[in-house]
């Protein structure tokens, strides 16, 4: 596993508001070029280069008015990882929210949070209490969001702040071109600003030395699940599953039959898959993603298709609703599911199944809809077995299902 030295968010000791202070007397164009050399992704989850949407928002600006949102949501409740930085670390995320600012030239900021995440809120308010003298003429307010997955998502974060329903939209145009209120405005997690200060005091290159060449620095995993030791772990980039595993304690109980990775909307990855390295495209090639970097840990004594169907069931409440494909198609997906683990499949719906994957990755208007085709991709290809039990032989291969449908989810349009 790649080892850490001086860059650690959770352990480090680092005066924030004096890196801040730097920040400001290198001014904007070196400050962007220093995250620029040190490669910073953002670890929300999609692992944009923070640099380029620094970039655009300062050209967008052009001088006019300009926002920064710290995304410090948690849309994934098992993945409380802004959370444990705004407990732990409070004044790495206001601080980097104030370098995030002074980059694109903002003087409006906010840390945007859940509804129940009362002791890191105050957290929060004492660090930027006491970061205010040295903010000038940066406001920074502390927002708190509806609830729901969909809150955390950059655009209806975007909705949330203007007073509207937490709805996605569609992009372009971006956030960094025309965000709040139609200004600019830099959308980050809290996570990638907290990674600011660090790289202000200590430069590009130590930043580097962590993590792998394309996914430079550490990140903050959750691991959950059947493990002796489940909570939030920071690992450098590069890590693969099965060592961020034995770092929770290893699996316990029955053996491990899967690896839930990215959160609700991330693929299951078969157990022998441990050796999987944890940066965003590696994950991507395996068939999900880093989404919420929430690590489950799966038992042998789960069918996989009721766990897709728990999943499909979960996305279906929290869609926002706002397009067809993704409203109606995890819906359609859950019926179907449904009716395989209650011993109703036929063969014709794997392709069915497949089909809708397809249309939920290609015509979903955000991430939320596009990622859930990974739940489907991944548990029908590394677990054919758990699909053919149910449909040839109308048995659980765990003996665990329990039907939930006495007729099939029919629909008009279907093999």
């Amino acid at each position: 596993m790649p080892t850490s030295a001086a860059y650690r968010i959770l352990d480090t000791d680092v005066n924030a508001a004096h890196e801040r202070d730097r920040a400001r007397e290198i001014g904007p164009d070196a400050l962007i070029a220093l995250i620029e050399a040190s490669g910073l992704r953002g670890r929300g989850g999609a692992g944009f280069p923070l640099a380029r949407k620094l970039v655009a928002a300062r050209t967008a600006a052009a001088g006019g008015s300009a926002y920064v949102v710290a995304n410090a949501y948690d849309a994934d409740p098992a993945s409380p990882l802004a959370r444990t930085i705004l407990l732990k670390k409070p004044e790495l995320v206001i601080e980097g929210l104030a370098i995030a600012a002074s980059a694109v030239g903002a003087t409006s900021g906010y840390l945007y949070i859940r509804p129940d995440s009362e002791s890191a809120k105050k957290a929060a308010e004492r660090a930027l209490d006491a970061a205010r003298p040295g903010l000038g003429d940066l406001q920074v307010e502390i927002a708190q969001g509806p609830g729901g997955f969909m809150g955390g998502e950059e655009s209806a974060l975007l909705a949330v702040l203007e007073s509207r329903r937490a709805m996605a939209r569609q992009r372009p145009p971006y956030p960094a071109t025309q965000g709040l209120l139609m200004r600019p405005t830099l959308v980050s997690s809290a996570e990638t600003l907290a990674a600011l200060p660090l790289i202000v005091r200590d430069g590009a290159d130590a930043f580097r030395r962590v993590g792998t060449e394309a996914s430079p620095g550490t990140k903050l995993v959750s691991v959950t699940g059947a493990v002796a030791s489940p909570g939030v772990y920071e690992v450098a980039f590069g890590a693969t599953l099965g060592e961020i595993v034995e770092r929770a304690g290893g699996a316990t109980g029955k053996a491990m039959k899967g690896l839930h990775v990215g959160g609700p909307t991330g693929g299951i990855l078969n157990a022998t898959r441990t050796g999987v390295a944890l940066d965003y495209e590696t994950l991507k090639a395996a068939g999900t993603h880093l989404g919420s970097a929430q690590i489950r840990v799966i038992g042998t004594d789960v069918c996989i298709v009721n766990e897709a169907a728990k999943l499909f069931d979960y996305l279906a409440k929290e869609t926002c609703g706002i397009c067809v494909p993704c409203r109606v198609g995890t819906k359609r997906v859950e019926g179907i599911l449904e009716g395989i683990y209650s011993d109703l499949g036929r063969a014709d719906d794997l392709p069915w199944l497949d089909q809708l994957a397809d249309h939920l990755r290609e015509f979903s208007l955000c991430g939320f809809g596009i990622t859930s085709a990974s739940i489907l991709k991944t548990t029908m290809s590394e677990f054919a077995e758990d699909y053919r039990s149910h449909i040839d032989g109308h048995t659980c291969p765990t003996g665990t299902c329990q039907p939930a449908r006495s007729r099939r989810y029919e629909t008009m349009a279907q093999p």
